[in-house]
Formats: C-alpha cells, structure tokens, sequence
C-alpha cells in the first residue's frame, strides 16, 4: 500500500506524516551529484555481462541504479570493455500514477483537517553571567579629565 509505505518512511506512526508532503514522492530528481533535474530514464547495471542499460524511469526508485535527467542520460558513459544499451532515446518525464496522487490527495485532506496543537512557551536556559535576572554588573562612573583645570 503506497500510503503505508510513506508512513514507513517518515518514521513509522500516522501522526508524523508532514503537513506538506514532499514532492519526491511523486517526482525524482536526478542521481548526478548537484544535479536538480527531474529524473526521465533510469540505468541499470549487470556487472556479470559487464552491461548498462538505459531504460524508461522505474515507477519505484531500486537499489544500485541510477535515475538521470536528459542531459545526463545523452552524455553518460560506461567503463572500457563494457557495452551499453539504450533502450529509450526520447526522453518524457513519467507521469505520476492516479494512485499516487489520490493518495497524496487524501494526505493533504486529512493533514489539513487535524487541529494543530496549542502553542506553548518556548523554555529559556540562562547561558551568561548576564542574563541572570537581579544581578547588576560593574556600575560606570565619569573619570575627570586631568588635564582640565578644576579652579
């Protein structure tokens, strides 16, 4: 059940579930470090038959493989002496399945008709000598300027 499975991943008790459900669920981003395109194929390894394959974006996210944008899926490459097959070569985005948004439809439905929870005053440690309430610090006093006649 996909919603069972993002109250897994959000710490496993219904009342976690965040108020505004993040978009990862629905759309991947890319797997390339500081990349933030959205994910259209996903590659695969067979490290057996030393082969990459560049296949249509999973519907789930799977272990060891790689979900790339378009401009990384043109430039990937693979190790010497390996081959790669590229089973897309048009790049579409996968729409989000109907069950994915109901779901996350129903999330937000219940989310948004919780109560929120009374806010209540935040605690305060006293950190400095000086914010400690009763205590006064050194008084200042005005020195006379030597240099000035005093008659």
């Amino acid at each position: 059940m996909w919603l069972g499975e993002l109250i897994r991943r959000v710490g496993g008790h219904p009342t976690r579930i965040p108020r505004v459900l993040p978009l990862v669920v629905v759309v991947r981003q890319c797997s390339r470090t500081r990349c933030t395109g959205r994910a259209v194929v996903t590659m695969t390894y067979d490290y057996g038959e030393a082969t990459a394959v560049v296949g249509p974006l999973s519907p789930v996210a799977q272990k060891g493989a790689l979900d790339l944008c378009e401009d990384h899926a043109q430039s990937v490459t693979v190790p010497r002496g390996w081959s790669m097959v590229r089973l897309v070569t048009e790049y579409e985005p996968a729409p989000p399945s109907d069950n994915d948004l109901m779901a996350l439809a129903n999330a937000i439905k219940e989310a948004s008709q919780r109560r929120a929870p009374e806010p209540r005053p935040a605690q305060r440690e006293v950190r400095r000598q000086s914010d400690v309430p009763g205590q006064v610090g050194p008084k200042l006093r005005a020195v006379p300027n030597p240099e000035e006649n005093n008659d």
